[in-house]
């Protein structure tokens, strides 16, 4: 595992095309807020750092921000250690397999992908071990898509009322990935089943009236998210650059 001082520098240019993309993304996601009656902080932009090498997210880290988020359990410990100085918010935004529990939390202040009870027992039960907590959300599939995980939403509450029962944890919202469709009309659908599902789930005191906020939109369509009420948007690849799978 690469240390801090041991990780290979990028080019100047890298760096600037990385700190470049940041700055417009920022840009962007304040500019959607603020036309949506919002202020620009309230939303955030995750980095959704799957695949990107270590050196990659500590020039978006150093540029200000603070939050990344990583689909599979093995690359949130890969690059803790890299990363460690810079202390990140580290949000676990892809599914968990129970037997992932343990390393999941030794490095994850939140995970986004709750989407069924033995999931979240299994989590419950070893904070309780660790003595610690960790926050949540509830992986909603509003796009009924069967390779998408999530629960259904017409089963959310049921799933939201055991989890919240459950002491260790604290829910903060609702998570989804939208349909990858080819216009705002198939699109925008599935976010704003998430924001009123969320509205109703608040207003029946379902979850709490706090835990409102929405993790939803990704490179290609987080401003049409954050039209929808996004409080949280994954960004990766209009910040890094296309995923390497090799």
């Amino acid at each position: 595992m690469s240390t801090p001082d041991s990780v290979s520098p990028l080019s100047a240019d890298d760096i600037a095309a990385i700190t470049g993309n940041l700055d417009e993304v920022a840009d962007r996601a304040r500019a959607a807020a603020e036309a949506s009656g919002r202020s620009g902080d309230d939303v955030r932009v995750l980095l959704a750092t799957k695949t990107q090498p270590a050196e990659k997210i500590r020039v978006a880290l150093g540029h200000g921000f603070t939050l990344i988020g990583e689909n599979k359990v093995q690359e949130i410990t890969g690059k803790a250690e890299a990363l460690a100085d810079l202390d990140p918010e580290t949000h676990l935004i892809g599914p968990l397999q129970r037997n992932k529990v343990n390393h999941t939390l030794r490095h994850a202040q939140c995970i986004q992908s709750v989407d069924n009870l033995p999931l979240a027992e299994k989590i419950n039960n070893r904070l309780d071990v660790l003595d610690e907590t960790v926050d949540y959300f509830i992986q909603v599939n509003t796009s009924r898509e069967d390779s998408k995980f999530g629960v259904a939403p017409e089963d959310a509450e049921e799933l939201i009322t055991a989890t919240r029962a459950l002491g260790r944890m604290r829910l903060r919202g609702l998570m989804t990935i939208g349909l990858p469709g080819s216009s705002p009309e198939e699109i925008r659908p599935s976010y704003s089943d998430l924001r009123e599902l969320s509205e109703t789930l608040r207003g029946s005191g379902v979850m709490p009236a706090e835990a409102a906020e929405l993790s939803m939109g990704m490179s290609g369509d987080f401003e049409l998210a954050i039209a929808e009420g996004a409080t949280i948007v994954r960004v990766g690849s209009s910040i890094f650059g296309a995923r390497d799978y090799s």
